[in-house]
């Protein structure tokens, strides 16, 4: 049984790209971070998603590859085998019945295909694969655990390391073992050299910076993400520009104004962008004039445009911008976010009105 548990997270992304772009509904598309064994899982181009039927679907090639399983895809038949020594496993798009080592399993829901790319439905790996798994709800994360951790983890469930560490490591509650150096040492924002304070010391000395706010401040964050970095000129309307407008903080109406405008010039210029940003919580930033930042990593994908100019909502988007079409580009960023009350604050940080992806970050394209 353990081989079986071990061997399937691998259902299977298997041919090219699965997409999720922002629609005429106020609703913006709900993506899972997934971590396994203490690890978080970044997919280069499909996330986990919970679908219209609150079914968390998951991509798990990468976990496959991971554990030396051979995925294959079948076209005529739509159906996922899978190989690893002398385990097997053939699913089969849209059915319910899987087979395993030639016996048929059945379950009730199914795989299906977005884009290209199948994606297996958590119930599966939860039910059928036996792979443990928990939900945590308040920031959208799938826990999947194929064997016991003898390392310590943090509150998000993700692995702490102890070697190999950034030069700034201090200024961390701690280091995680699947985040790299370069991450941790992007330089901070422009901030008051005197009154700035970094994660290690908002989390050691301020109340408002524990896990319950932090978890809300995560899920405002992941949902202004889903919406800004998702944008199609055929289906994007009024309803975008008021669900963007939602996650920031706001004194007055003034600056639904302006995503109106962007919203007329996506529809002008033709505009489409595909994207997504992962938050940690352990990397906040207070920069000493009522702004905290939180680090991000974040991919993107300019679909389609005719003027590179300002494709997306975002006053420091480069004006000499050379972005190629149809090309993933990556990078960290710190997302500025502001409360509006003082004293207990915790509950209404919300997504700054100058949060920029462009202020404070790095970004490449990938190879």
């Amino acid at each position: 049984m353990k081989k079986r548990i071990l061997f399937v997270l691998m259902m299977a992304v298997l041919v090219n790209g699965f997409t999720l772009t922002a629609s005429a509904a106020s609703k913006p598309p709900t993506f899972v971070s997934v971590v396994m064994d203490g690890m978080k899982l970044w997919f280069p181009d499909a996330q986990a998603f919970v679908d219209d039927n609150q079914r968390t679907l998951v991509p798990v090639r990468f976990v496959a590859e991971a554990l030396g399983a051979k995925v294959g895809w079948e076209a005529g038949s739509r159906a996922v085998p899978i190989q690893k020594g002398d385990q097997s496993i053939r699913l089969t798009i849209g059915s319910k019945v899987a087979t395993v080592n030639s016996e048929e399993v059945a379950f009730d829901t199914q795989a299906v295909m977005q884009g290209g790319r199948t994606f297996v439905p958590l119930r599966f790996v939860s039910e059928i694969l036996g792979v443990t798994v928990e939900w945590d709800d308040k920031t959208n994360t799938v826990l999947l655990s194929t064997k016991a951790l003898e390392s310590k983890n943090d509150p998000w469930g993700r692995l702490i390391r102890t070697s190999n560490l950034p030069s700034n490591a201090a200024d961390y509650p701690y280091i995680l073992a699947d985040i790299p150096n370069a991450m941790y040492e992007l330089a901070y924002p422009y901030s008051d050299p005197e009154d700035r304070k970094v994660s290690s010391t908002l989390y050691s000395t301020i109340s408002e910076y524990n896990k319950e706010n932090v978890d809300i401040w995560l899920s405002r964050l992941k949902t202004f993400g889903a919406l800004w970095l998702n944008v199609d000129y055929r289906t994007i309307d009024d309803a975008w520009a008021q669900a963007l407008f939602a996650t920031k903080l706001q004194n007055s109406d003034a600056e639904l104004k302006y995503i109106r405008q962007y919203v007329e010039w996506v529809k002008e210029n033709k505009i489409q962008v595909e994207g997504y940003l992962d938050p940690e919580p352990s990397m906040i930033y207070y920069d000493g004039f009522g702004g905290d930042y939180i680090r991000v990593k974040f991919r993107i994908k300019f679909v389609s445009f005719d003027k590179q100019d300002g494709l997306l909502y975002d006053e420091w988007f480069p004006k000499d911008a050379k972005f190629e079409k149809n090309v993933w580009y990556e990078g960290y960023s710190d997302i500025k976010m502001k409360a509006s009350v003082g004293g207990d604050w915790g509950n209404s940080l919300k997504v700054s009105s100058t949060a920029s992806l462009f202020f404070n970050h790095t970004i490449s394209k990938v190879e």
